[in-house]
């Protein structure tokens, strides 16, 4: 599937770096776009709390064949006639093949996400970002960021997303629409009021925002998006999206078409515990598997993982189906199958005596013996014979694993929530750096005593006006289990979406009456 988004991917790269010299491409940018754009400066914007004209009913909307056309129906968000949104209305009006793939992309999703917004009353026009994120792309990945809105890691977990081996939550489309409107709602909320704030935060990250708006407060200037005056260097998603507005709302203006996306339902959303096979999940639901896991992109394996609830979308016409079937899903559980003879190894790149040997429960003289070594060097490639024995180096159900052997992807935080350990203990345990960057392929020793998760707390604590974090604590948990916004948690203790928290930090659970 990513080699099929490579092209769109690729695309939404260039139109922010393909343009070497910003003086020659403006000026063939203002002689090629539509004349509908006007030339002069723009105006300080009133973008509305709430996008929903009071007048415009449900029924009203529900009357319309295509979501593209309910979107506009419901647009307040102006977009002034600037230079680099100018350049890239011109470069997109020229990609009718992108708008097609977007579109055919964005069908079983876009419905539901327009939806969601108007029930929260926020701007529909949210519901293009992901076109300018990932072309609509629920298993993009960058470096950090991924899925359709493009969350990195901290960011996702503070918001409540599961991230661990074979799952990740920023590419379940549902679930990671959920955790973004939220971050949005708490950026529009603390910078202003003023949703192209929240967006210019969700791109450039939260700091950069607000310490912009406090400065413009500080001189008594206005805190909208344009007042600030960010540098474009550090908001480059922003022409992108206001540009994606305009060909939205009047693609015929710039000669292009939107493949029409039908206005109703599709998709329903149930839950799945794991592990169970997909391909049961999918023979109860009457689907090919290949299809099953098409709409729920974030089960990285055929497995689901284990111990949890997990979200799972599903054709409408066939919940109910499901449902009543479920009781048939079977767990399965897999075991280290031992090993007959020497097995062969290739080192990869941090390997040492040491770590092989401790991922296969061996010695390090037995290693040297047996490959016949004269030191401890190892080189990225070779090949080692490893002692026969049972490997380690996977978790058997019902016992704790001895060694893990990170994988891509992999942080502590998320080894320790696969074994039930303590991912503070973990790192003291293998000697590790705070800000340690794990390795695919290296080796850690997994702590054999039962370690507290610090999830348990006592019911006369929820009133307490402080909480201290314990170990394997996250923003999302400890708002869930005090039973408070998220945003105000955030809000209360100035904390940003993607901060870290630390054992033994103290965090407010009841506003500060000094604060506004």
């Amino acid at each position: 599937m990513l080699n099929k988004c490579f092209p769109l991917l690729a695309l939404l790269a260039l139109c922010s770096c393909a343009r070497q010299t910003p003086e020659q491409a403006e000026s063939a940018a203002a002689s090629s776009a539509p004349a509908a754009i006007s030339q002069q400066q723009p105006a300080v914007l009133d973008v509305p709390m709430s996008p929903l004209d009071p007048v415009v009913t449900e029924n009203e909307l529900s009357t319309y064949t295509d979501v593209w056309q309910r979107i506009r129906q419901q647009m307040h968000i102006q977009v002034p006639p600037r230079a680099d949104i100018r350049r890239e209305i011109a470069f997109f009006a020229s990609k009718q093949k992108f708008f097609n793939e977007v579109a055919s992309r964005a069908e079983p999703y876009l419905y539901l996400i327009v939806t969601e917004l108007e029930k929260r009353r926020m701007p529909v026009e949210l519901a293009l970002l992901p076109i300018v994120e990932s072309a609509y792309n629920p298993v993009a990945q960058g470096k950090g960021p991924a899925g359709l809105w493009q969350m990195v890691p901290q960011t996702a977990r503070n918001f409540g997303l599961k991230i661990q081996h074979g799952y990740d939550g920023r590419k379940d489309p549902w679930s990671s629409t959920v955790a973004v409107l939220d971050y949005l709602q708490h950026l529009h909320d603390s910078l202003g009021n003023d949703w192209l704030n929240a967006v210019a935060a969700y791109n450039s990250g939260e700091g950069r925002i607000m310490a912009a708006v406090e400065r413009n407060k500080a001189r008594g200037k206005p805190t909208d998006y344009w007042s600030l005056q960010i540098p474009g260097r550090y908001v480059q998603t922003m022409p992108k999206w206001l540009a994606m507005i305009s060909l939205v709302k009047n693609p015929a203006n710039y000669q292009i078409s939107l493949p029409p996306v039908v206005n109703r339902p599709v998709l329903g959303s149930t839950k799945i515990a794991g592990a169970v096979p997909l391909q049961q999940a999918a023979e109860l639901a009457g689907i090919p598997l290949n299809q099953l896991k098409k709409l729920n992109p974030g089960f990285a394996l055929t497995t689901t993982p284990e111990g949890k609830e997990f979200p799972l979308l599903l054709p409408l016409d066939t919940i109910d189906a499901f449902e009543k079937q479920r009781h048939l899903l079977k767990k399965v559980t897999v075991a280290a199958a031992p090993s007959v003879g020497p097995q062969r190894y290739k080192v990869k790149n941090g390997d040492s005596l040491g770590s092989i040997a401790a991922r296969y429960k061996t010695k390090v003289a037995s290693l040297r013996r047996l490959n016949q070594l004269k030191n401890d060097q190892l080189q990225t490639g070779q090949i080692l014979l490893i002692p026969a024995g049972k490997n380690m180096s996977t978790t058997v159900a019902g016992t704790r694993a001895q060694s893990y052997q990170v994988k891509s992807g992999d942080s502590l935080w998320t080894i320790a929530q696969k074994l039930r350990v303590d991912s503070e203990e973990l790192r003291i345990y293998n000697k590790l750096a705070t800000n340690a960057h794990l390795k695919p392929g290296q080796s850690l020793r997994v702590p054999g005593s039962s370690v507290s998760s610090g999830t348990v707390v006592d019911s006369k604590k929820k009133h307490k006006a402080v909480y201290t974090v314990k170990k394997g604590d996250s923003l999302d948990r400890i708002a869930k289990r005090h039973k408070i916004k998220l945003a105000d948690l955030l809000r209360w203790n100035q904390l940003q979406a993607d901060s870290k928290l630390k054992p033994g930090q103290q965090l407010r659970l009841t506003p500060d009456n000094r604060q506004s």
